[in-house]
């Protein structure tokens, strides 16, 4: 993905992901930081984007970090927290930078699905667990091997959002999705710029990433659906992982 495409990606992402229903995990995210039962929480969003997440825990009056691997994405989570007056500290890295102390450390909208091996996913895990305070916790969620297989498939997708298109010819090769996107944003009088890139993941098995979590030093506490039911369904499109570490 070039620089100019990343850019472009990062000042619509908002607006893209405007039907993600960000309340309702925010909702379930400080209910779970509330029943950890300590007052100076800390909690740091890995992959926090543009910091929607971050900031709508930090005005529930949690302390928060923010880590993304995107500059872009960071430059549009200050803006948005100097907007609200907020303080949120931001830190560019990977998940495998990781360095900063926490009770809670999460990842939301199926940032894990981007760590494509095995040893990335283990990685993370391993600094996750280094990371936290004692019982401190682990919270993520995944897209599930029902929404890459039947849902985006070999699909093609459009979006028409204000003066953006975009068109989303997806791929699944099992176990990676394969996302090529083309962006196309109007510069007036009949003119457009169009910008090209591609989003790789993979599909985890929730009983593979299970086992990761306890062999590096963690307690499955709990499955949801999307942030929601604890009744998984075999239609469902995200889960909701909670590991306790031990």
């Amino acid at each position: 993905m070039s620089v100019d495409a990343y850019a472009l990606l990062a000042r619509n992402y908002d607006l893209l992901m405007q039907d993600i229903p960000y309340q309702r995990w925010i909702d379930f995210i400080a209910a779970y930081a509330g029943k950890m039962g300590k007052s100076d929480l800390r909690i740091v969003d890995v992959g926090c984007g543009t910091g929607t997440v971050a900031l709508g825990l930090r005005q529930r009056g949690f302390w928060l970090a923010g880590l993304d691997s995107s500059s872009e994405m960071l430059s549009l989570a200050r803006m948005k927290a100097d907007r609200l007056n907020l303080t949120l500290p931001l830190l560019q890295g990977d998940f495998s930078d990781l360095q900063l102390t926490a009770d809670l450390v999460i990842s939301t909208c199926d940032g894990i699905n981007h760590l494509l091996g095995c040893r990335d996913i283990i990685k993370f895990f391993r600094r996750a667990h280094a990371c936290l305070s004692p019982r401190g916790c682990l919270l993520f969620d995944i897209n599930t091997e029902y929404k890459f297989r039947r849902v985006l498939a070999d699909n093609v997708f459009a979006w028409s959002i204000e003066d953006l298109d975009l068109v989303w010819r997806n791929q699944y090769a099992a176990p990676f999705n394969y996302a090529a996107i083309a962006m196309y944003t109007s510069l007036g009088k009949g003119r457009w710029s169009k910008a090209n890139f591609c989003i790789k993941q993979r599909c985890h098995q929730v009983s593979s990433l299970i086992y990761y979590l306890e062999q590096t030093g963690f307690r499955l506490e709990g499955l949801w659906e999307n942030y929601g039911s604890r009744r998984i369904t075999p239609t469902a499109q995200r889960i909701t992982f909670a590991a306790q570490k031990r």
